[in-house]
């Protein structure tokens, strides 16, 4: 995916006055799919920072667009909002065609945080006459009809981050509430081990929720930085779902999970952590000293299967010469950070 300046000033923001004017296109930002929860800004579409005019020039994909400035168009529709106090807004999902919604649909979900004070809400981009029911933390708040341009309005005085749902008002009543994951959890390979077709690793989680559940996402950080999105798999019959995987770099890990329901309600796990020690750290105590070469020595000449334990260091089911010299290669060095 293509990125230009322009995005990364829209994604970071500028500090926040007493007004936040923000204009959402509800013809050009478009979500890809209700499980995938991501915003395209198509080619050729220009906005205004400040009073500047920029043109995209390449497709962006945003899984959360967070707005914090002053002065922000995309094209002549989105939302006002007036605050007493500095305000930052996040956007989750805008329905790509509000006009369209069938009753008790969703057409605009997002988070809003301050800290005090009544808070105004103006938003655009409705089909005029139209009437919504607007939901703070999954219950309802307010009742809008849409005035001839196309605005509707509520307000807010309860704060901290609070969750936005706005609601084609009709016949059903919306599905707010997101999943509920719980027992989120990994189970290593015995013992462990970095080399491929030795070590695995298996992530399991309880996700249930009162419609439905769309997808659940592994969402892991990996020692070097780098992130891994992995769809885990539900277990037939029950509400467990899992991921098996083999991880080989040596390090730290962190890791949580995200469901989200067919009502695109999305619920996020807290973050939870384990390490992967090298094979030549034998005690797994994050680096690698003499006593890892007296673990090798005790089971000198003992065999077993193909990496039975650590001390196996090479994994060939016998230890040896091999091993001690494996683990003299690494002496004195240290892998947690």
């Amino acid at each position: 995916m293509g990125t230009t300046e322009p995005q990364q000033c829209i994604l970071l923001g500028f500090t926040m006055k007493k007004l936040l004017l923000v204009l959402l296109s509800t013809f050009l930002v478009v979500l890809l799919s209700p499980s995938a929860l991501a915003i395209i800004i198509t080619p050729d579409m220009q906005f205004v920072v400040g009073n500047e005019t920029y043109k995209v020039n390449a497709t962006m994909v945003f899984s959360q667009i967070i707005i914090d400035s002053t002065y922000i168009v995309f094209n002549t529709t989105g939302f006002y909002v007036v605050s007493s106090n500095s305000i930052t807004i996040t956007l989750v999902y805008i329905r790509n065609n509000i006009a369209g919604a069938t009753n008790g649909e969703k057409v605009l979900d997002f988070y809003a945080a301050t800290t005090a004070g009544t808070v105004w809400f103006n938003i655009s981009g409705f089909p005029a006459t139209n009437n919504y029911t607007i939901k703070r933390n999954g219950n309802p708040i307010a009742t809008s009809t849409a005035n001839a341009s196309g605005y509707i309005h509520f307000s807010n005085n309860v704060w901290s981050t609070q969750r936005f749902q706005i609601y084609q008002l009709g016949q059903g009543s919306g599905d707010s509430t997101p999943p509920v994951i719980s027992q989120v959890g990994v189970t290593t390979s015995s013992p462990l081990d970095t080399l491929a077709g030795y070590g695995w690793e298996n992530f399991t989680c309880v996700v249930t929720d009162n419609v439905g559940v769309s997808t659940v996402l592994l969402k892991i950080t990996n020692p070097d930085a780098s992130t891994t999105n992995v769809p885990m798999t539900k277990k037939i019959g029950t509400a467990t779902y899992y991921s098996n995987r083999s991880l080989h770099l040596q390090g730290n890990y962190s890791y949580f999970i995200q469901a989200t329901d067919t009502s695109n309600n999305v619920a996020v796990s807290s973050s939870h952590v384990f390490s992967l020690p090298p094979n030549w750290d034998i005690n797994k105590d994050g680096h690698c000293t003499i006593l890892d070469l007296v673990l090798v020595s005790n089971h000198y000449g003992q065999t077993g299967g193909h990496g039975w334990i650590r001390e196996d260091v090479d994994n060939n089911g016998v230890i040896q010469v091999l091993d001690i010299v494996f683990v003299s290669g690494h002496f004195g060095e240290v892998w947690w950070v």
